[in-house]
């Protein structure tokens, strides 16, 4: 792997520990069995168990360590199509005009 591999890669497994604590469980569960499905190694993957929240971010942090760059770039596209959307900003009200200031005589 080049330099600029190695870096995507970290780079990318940041942005998807960030975002997978904010998808919903069910999608986690799903971004867990993509992670085992990319895995280097032969075996089969195994079904993802029944976990709680915490358990679920420890396995995908795990698993993100051990899978290879295109694991990991499949994973962030994942997680950008699931990530939750953001509300429109609420308009922002029009500031009043400048107040001309004057000087107090002492």
């Amino acid at each position: 792997m080049s330099g600029s591999e190695i870096r995507r890669l970290r780079e990318l497994r940041d942005q998807v520990k960030i975002a997978s604590v904010q998808l919903p469980m069910s999608v986690q569960r799903q971004l867990l069995a993509l992670l085992e499905k990319s895995r280097p190694w032969k075996i089969p993957p195994r079904p993802v168990p029944e976990m709680t929240r915490g358990e679920l971010i420890r396995a995908i942090r795990w698993r993100l360590g051990t899978v290879p760059l295109d694991g990991v770039t499949t994973a962030a596209q994942f997680v950008a199509h699931h990530r939750p959307r953001r509300r429109a900003a609420a308009p922002v009200p029009a500031s009043p005009p400048p107040r001309s200031f004057r000087r107090r005589r002492s």
